[in-house]
């Protein structure tokens, strides 16, 4: 079956089926799901840019699953992890919602836009990471996990787990990244200055404006989008600003 499915696919497939022994041993398979395990920039190559100004790069990783290229990246939603740990657990439970919301009005702009987190997206333990479905973030181009160093240790991301096939179906690009490792670049200053517009996209939810970021990345840097490489061959992933006359 997963052979006839695969050729179907012309790629592997993960599947889910149930198995049935009736009173004469035979068994029975039940096909319930199969989807694709086809993972973006595997079957091509990826090539990363060339003397990218230090100042235009937002994030790098060495730490990465799958992989392709995004040019036009308008908007960043930024939930640092220092400030989420410092929230109250109420209001943690309540910042998966809203940015279901932003997905959701993204979504209907039709802009593409990243979204970066603490710790594990989707986790059940609001202390983890933001607890949302997969509905919630089905529009990002983008999903980065970021892992900071506290209490001398760093934490570990999910790599995608809580949907990783879903994010392989979406052509979601996953990518962790820890802005304390030497290797790593983490454009702190471009997150700390760039202007707060989640108001203005969401006026009902503007009292999150102190936990959850939204960057205008072209209001915010002169027009520029964000770009993302990612080469799963390599382990090798940046985010950069692109001038708009190098957009294709």
């Amino acid at each position: 079956m997963l052979k006839i499915i695969e050729k179907s696919y012309d790629h592997p497939v993960d599947m889910e089926f149930t198995a049935f022994v009736d009173s004469n041993n035979r068994i029975r398979i039940n096909l319930l799901q199969c989807r694709t395990m086809m993972i973006p920039g595997i079957t091509g190559p990826v090539v990363m840019p060339a003397d990218v100004p230090r100042e235009n790069i937002l994030f790098s990783s060495s730490k990465i699953i799958n992989g392709g290229v995004i040019n036009d990246i308008r908007y960043i939603v930024y939930i640092d992890p220092r400030v989420y740990a410092g929230i109250e657990e109420h209001v943690k439970k309540s910042v998966g919602r809203v940015v279901g919301r932003i997905n959701e009005r993204l979504r209907m702009e039709g802009v593409r836009f990243i979204l970066m987190g603490p710790g594990r997206w989707g986790s059940n333990n609001i202390d983890l990471g933001v607890n949302t479905s997969y509905s919630d973030i089905d529009n990002t181009a983008v999903l980065v996990e970021i892992a900071r160093e506290g209490g001398g240790h760093t934490p570990e991301v999910s790599y995608g787990t809580h949907f990783f096939q879903d994010l392989v179906e979406g052509h979601i690009i996953y990518i962790p990244v820890y802005p304390d490792i030497p290797e790593s670049e983490f454009n702190e200053e471009f997150f700390e200055v760039s202007e707060n517009v989640l108001a203005e996209l969401l006026p009902d939810d503007k009292k999150f404006s102190s936990v959850i970021k939204l960057v205008d990345v072209q209001s915010s840097a002169d027009g520029a989008y964000a770009a993302v490489v990612a080469d799963p061959q390599n382990q090798n992933a940046i985010c950069y600003l692109n001038p708009p006359d190098l957009i294709s």
